[in-house]
């Protein structure tokens, strides 16, 4: 018996291990391809499809985009509100060309089939799933938010402006104002809208949540010490503004307290891709830090570590980040933006902290209890195991 179609359009390749929006993607695709023929499209270049189910097509986009016109872009930081008649004019708003070979080509091969599920994952592919929907009948369209891009994009700036990058704060501010004018309203013509934190709800009357996953089972508990003394660890993609000022509250904020208050051997790692130059030559000269930049597995940094440094103060939706760490068993610190969406209880799953000062505290603390230690570590791996199963 012929499988019904799906479709999921994602902004980059669906993977396991890569970032935060490749494994809300991944977890994406395992549901569909689960009852589906599934066609998954991207505006990337080709990438690897190992572990993917059997029998998903993927379908590389990188040339079916029109190029944004330099002017249109300028217009629309000068007149935000110009994007909600003129997409065209919206900060990373993927537009279609008139004849897009991948797209097409999956329309051809779908051959006038009913959609019977179209995923439009993030707002900005709404471009690409009208140009779709022109080709083929959908019978049921859901669009992922995921984020609430315009306040992601208002917190971003702040992290910008906080790290004396005005310019870029500014951009980042203006497109919030661009992405306000046209999320409310875009919504509305699909039959489904998620999100993946309950707080951004109220913004987007009729939307539910699908929170974030981790597609694994559930790695090896973390042990109660670590060769080498206090291992810490933060983790993230050091291209994004919010973990850029994360790494570097720890490497220049928390770094200098524990070198004077702890006599104990540590070190505090601090693993992620794609570090801009200035970020690379601060993180390095940092006393006390271990950098790890563009490591192809970041399993082996985990497992060298027992807590988890999570001062996150900007950024949207739900943190991978967390997750992984609760998941692990590690004893976790986190600012209140690094727990939001997930409903931990601050003291029971993980230590709260949003200063350098808090953190070399809660760092403190759980050097002089090791019970402490193993009691979050456990309370957290319990949560996620209830509260997150894996995806696969």
């Amino acid at each position: 018996m012929t499988r019904p179609v799906a479709v999921l359009l994602s902004p980059v390749w669906p993977r396991p291990g890569g970032s935060g929006r490749a494994l809300r993607a991944w977890d994406w695709m395992q549901e569909l391809a689960a009852g589906h023929e599934l066609h998954v499209w991207t505006p990337q270049a080709p990438g690897s499809t190992a572990g993917w189910p059997p029998g998903v097509r993927a379908w590389a986009g990188a040339d079916d985009l029109e190029p944004p016109a330099p002017w249109a872009r300028r217009l629309g930081w000068l007149l935000p509100g110009l994007g909600a008649h003129r997409p065209g004019t919206i900060a990373h708003w993927h537009l279609p060309r008139a004849h897009p070979p991948a797209l097409s080509a999956m329309v051809r091969t779908i051959g006038g089939r009913p959609v019977a599920r179209l995923v439009v994952f993030r707002l900005y592919l709404h471009g690409v799933a009208a140009r779709l929907r022109a080709g083929l009948p959908v019978q049921r369209a859901e669009l992922d938010l995921d984020d609430w891009d315009s306040a992601t994009m208002r917190s971003t700036a702040g992290a910008q402006w906080r790290m004396g990058r005005r310019l870029d704060a500014a951009l980042a501010w203006r497109e919030s104002l661009q992405y306000r004018a046209i999320e409310r309203r875009i919504p509305a013509g699909y039959d489904a809208c998620w999100l993946a934190a309950h707080e951004d709800l109220p913004a987007f009357p009729g939307a539910a949540v699908r929170p974030n996953r981790l597609p694994l089972p559930l790695p090896a508990c973390a042990g109660a010490a670590a060769p080498g003394g206090m291992q810490m660890v933060f983790v993230g993609s050091l291209d994004y503004p919010p973990n850029q000022e994360a790494a570097l509250l720890l490497a220049e904020g928390l770094a200098p307290l524990l070198r004077a208050r702890l006599a104990a051997p540590w070190t505090l790692h601090v693993a992620g891709a794609r570090p801009p130059d200035w970020l690379r030559a601060r993180l390095q000269a940092a006393e006390g830090v271990r950098p790890w930049f563009d490591v192809p597995d970041v399993e082996p940094v985990y497992a060298a570590c027992t807590v988890a440094l999570l001062p996150v103060l900007a950024g949207g939706g739900t943190k991978l980040k967390t997750l992984e760490a609760l998941a692990r068993g590690m004893a976790v610190v986190a600012s209140a933006e690094a727990a939001r969406g997930l409903r931990l209880v601050p003291g029971l799953h993980y230590l709260p902290a949003e200063t350098p000062e808090q953190c070399a505290q809660a760092v403190l603390r759980l050097h002089a209890e090791p019970a402490l230690r193993a009691a979050l570590g456990a309370a957290g791996r319990d949560w996620y195991a209830a509260s997150h199963a894996p995806a696969c």
